[in-house]
Order: structure tokens, then C-alpha cells, then sequence
């Protein structure tokens, strides 16, 4: 992998953390970056979110299909 950063975000560029976490750029647009990350494990998660105001659920997320609806894909 690369250890240079492009100089702007694009779509699915990928980013690794020293703690093991990988974030993912999925879309840019309008000068805002949305991306998903995945954390190690889940003493990761806690001490990385433990700083972060909780803002619930996102309501648009809760409705997505679980990964299993995504097994059978042939891709």
C-alpha cells in the first residue's frame, strides 16, 4: 500500500491507522468527505469514540440491509 496521501479525497481511497483501523473514502461531494471505518476490534472503538458526543441513531443507516442480504452477490 501506499504511504503517500493524494492530495484530495477520492472515491475509495484507503487509509490505515497505526492501531490497526482502516478508513475508506466511499463518496465527496460538495466539499464533504463521507467515508467508513472499521476498528480492530472493539476496545479500539470504545477509546477511539469515548471523546465523541453520541448522537443517537441514523435513521437512513438503521434501514440498510444487514451484510447477509449481500452474501449471494456474484461480483
Amino acid at each position: 500500500m501506499d504511504s503517500t496521501a493524494p492530495g484530495d479525497a477520492l472515491k475509495a481511497d484507503q487509509y490505515q491507522y497505526e492501531d490497526g483501523t482502516v478508513e475508506v473514502v466511499f463518496a465527496v461531494s460538495d466539499g464533504r468527505v463521507l467515508t467508513l471505518r472499521e476498528y480492530p476490534d472493539v476496545p479500539t472503538f470504545n477509546r477511539t469514540t469515548e471523546v465523541a458526543a453520541y448522537r443517537g441513531t441514523h435513521q437512513a443507516v438503521a434501514e440498510l440491509p444487514d451484510l447477509v442480504a449481500f452474501e449471494d452477490l456474484d461480483l
